[in-house]
């Protein structure tokens, strides 16, 4: 039995002493003459080992060469303090007590073991651990005491042991960063590893499942069923050991979850330990059974569809086909595998036929169309059919051949002549109509030809006077000719509306889209409108980012737009208003314009009805705003001509915001 510090009831900072070797060993104690010590001494020289006699009083009486040249006593005379010389200042309290114990006179309190690991140093400071045996020396000729020690030095051994338990530290490490849970149990059945992987997948912590048994992570009706397993426990073999296979886990809060799972076994002095390499395959396993829906949904699909479908390999070979093809091709049922299953559509049909023209396409990874009467190769049936051929590759990349949707539409040709017959009496019915439609159009040209030519050299003669191009105008004769100037531009713009209202309604109107940049089109109305703009005195605010995108629309119409709604606010407003404009991109990539005043308003019940053909708030004789009701109607026809949309907020007296959106390029 091994002495240790803990052993005797001490403690200090140092290492505690090995308790691995197990001497079994009584009290030696021997009876001679220590005047005959010295002549012992060629005895002692010739032992391999580090052997010592000291005295009651801790000194040296006697060092053999061996532990004469380790702790250098050629030069240090004997009869000094042992503690002092050879042991480190961390063992000198253990080893003092370990000493002084066998100088015991009571037995209770003398030594009971020989044997004990112990620090040794030497004098140039190395320290080194040495295994040391002691027996009880009595002088024959007097009451003096001694003790004999035989010193072996196991420091590499307890390097190496060191060096080992690193290792199996760093392995301890590398196993539990390791990208899979992973598990060990011994022979009983009992967990004895846990990495955080496997924490993370069921939920345990190392101490929570440490010492419990493995079946702990199995569902309960799975404990005994799961194959193999007892077989493990017993015998350490299993016709699951080294294969992978697929279980169910269950975690700590008791669900259940699909993993792949590695078992290996082994033994180790005698015992069997077992470890486990766990994978959760719960994505893969919905991938899967996503995948065989996706298969039987295909499946479905391809039998239950309203269109022949076949699939043909890399060499043009028909491989599989639908109950639908077979009708569509007016081939028995009975004769599909003969027939139609293993049919080669490349040799089958001449180079200039376009449905091998079409395969050839498909082949070579291109889609393909065929659309025209069809001789089917295996009756005398003329089918006019329309097919859609495509490539099919596989996930890996990997071409597999095209599959082909057939459609029969022997009814739609019918339906088609039919169609082109009533279109024939139809054209000849709208002749007339065709007739009168351009007469209407020739009316309504001439007519704003007429209308306009006369305002041409009104509003052209009223700039020159009212620039002073013609002499210089008082001040009064200069006002008269702006109000010329206004009632021209008025005019003008009414006989636009009155045309654009009546080419809509013909359905002859047609815009010129081109991109255009939104605050463009918004500054450009603003020129149109800037004297009013300033003989009112207002203020216009206008904030559109630089970066908006562009849109798709008619510079004219759109630009027409703002020039109404600037209009109405300029007309609704107070002198000394203000206008604020902004523009923002929203998510949905439409661009959102605000314009809003600070006119008179709309009420409750008039605004959802601006936008009317004709609607005028105030629609009496002796209203105070002039206007024909077009503006804003003729604003929403062109924004939803444009894809966009239209509306207003308002309150009476606190202004209105009329909302735009539009769509960017």
């Amino acid at each position: 039995m091994v002495v240790n510090k803990e052993m005797l009831g001490f403690e200090n900072d140092n290492n505690g002493h090995s308790s691995d070797i197990d001497t079994s060993l009584s009290l030696l104690v021997n009876e001679i003459s220590f005047s005959d010590i010295e002549n012992s001494q060629a005895f002692y020289d010739m032992v391999d080992q580090l052997m010592l006699i000291v005295g009651d009083d801790n000194c040296v009486i006697m060092a053999n060469k061996k532990a004469k040249d380790y702790f250098g006593f050629e030069t240090c005379p004997l009869n000094e303090d042992f503690i002092e010389l050879c042991i480190p200042e961390q063992e000198k309290e253990f080893a003092t007590s370990f000493i002084s114990s066998f100088f015991q006179e009571s037995p209770e309190e003398a030594a009971s073991t020989c044997s004990t690991e112990l620090l040794f140093k030497d004098p140039g400071g190395s320290i080194s651990t040495f295994l040391i045996n002691v027996s009880l020396l009595k002088d024959r000729d007097s009451s003096k005491k001694a003790v004999i020690i035989s010193c072996v030095n196991i420091q590499d051994k307890n390097n190496f042991e060191n060096e080992m338990l690193s290792d199996i530290e760093k392995l301890f490490k590398h196993l539990d960063s390791v990208p899979y849970a992973l598990v060990f149990s011994d022979y009983t059945g009992k967990i004895t590893f846990w990495n955080r992987n496997a924490t993370k997948l069921f939920g345990f912590t190392k101490d929570e499942i440490i010492g419990e048994c493995i079946t702990k992570i199995m569902p309960k009706r799975y404990r005994k069923a799961h194959e193999g397993w007892d077989e493990i426990i017993s015998i350490g073999k299993s016709p699951i050991v080294g294969k992978i296979i697929e279980v169910t886990g269950l975690r700590k809060d008791d669900t259940e979850f699909p993993i792949e799972m590695a078992i290996t076994t082994t033994r180790y002095k005698g015992d069997i330990f077992h470890g486990a390499i766990i994978n959760d395959i719960s994505q893969r396993k919905m991938k899967e059974r996503l995948t065989s829906i996706a298969k039987n949904k295909y499946r479905m699909m391809f039998e239950k569809s309203p269109l022949g479908i076949f699939h043909f390999d890399e060499n043009g070979v028909i491989t599989q086909c639908n109950e639908i093809l077979v009708r569509i091709l007016g081939v028995p049922e009975e004769q599909v595998i003969s027939q139609i299953i293993g049919f080669n559509i490349i040799d089958s049909f001449s180079d200039d036929h376009n449905l091998k023209k079409a395969i050839r396409h498909v082949l070579a990874g291109i889609p393909a169309k065929y659309e025209d009467d069809f001789q089917s190769p295996f009756s005398d049936k003329i089918i006019p059919i329309k097919a859609e051929f495509s490539p099919v590759v596989s996930d890996e990349g990997k071409f597999m051949g095209g599959v082909c949707v057939v459609e029969d539409f022997t009814e739609r040709k019918a339906a088609e002549r039919e169609l082109n017959q009533y279109a024939e009496d139809l054209a000849k019915a709208n002749e007339e109509l065709k007739s009168l439609d351009r007469m209407k159009d020739e009316f309504i040209s001439n007519l704003r030809h007429e209308l306009k030519t006369p305002l041409i050299p009104i509003k052209g003669y009223s700039e020159l006077m009212y620039e002073g191009a013609m002499g210089e105008l008082t001040q009064k004769q200069k006002d008269a000719v702006e109000k010329m100037m206004f009632s021209s531009e008025r005019l003008r713009r009414l006989i636009d509306s009155l045309l654009y209202v009546s080419i809509t309604e013909s359905g002859n109107l047609e815009y010129t889209f081109l991109p255009l940049r939104i605050s463009e089109v918004i500054d450009s109305a603003l020129h149109d409108r800037d004297p009013e703009i300033k003989r009112k005195k207002h203020v216009v605010e206008k904030t559109i980012p630089s970066d908006i995108p562009l849109i798709n629309g008619d510079l004219d119409y759109l630009e027409e737009v703002f020039i109404n709604i600037i209009d109405n606010s300029i007309k609704f407003m107070h002198d000394d208003g203000k206008i604020t404009i902004t523009g923002v991109l929203q998510e949905d990539n439409k661009i959102h314009i605000k314009m809003a005043d600070e006119g008179i308003g709309i009420s409750e019940e008039n605004l959802p009805n601006i936008f009317n053909r004709f609607y005028q708030v105030d629609g009496s004789s002796t209203r105070k705003y002039g206007g024909n009701g077009l503006g804003l109607y003729i604003c929403k026809k062109i924004i939803e001509a444009h894809s966009g949309s239209i509306w207003a907020e308002s309150k009476e007296g606190s202004g209105t915001t009329i909302h735009i959106l539009l769509p960017a390029k």
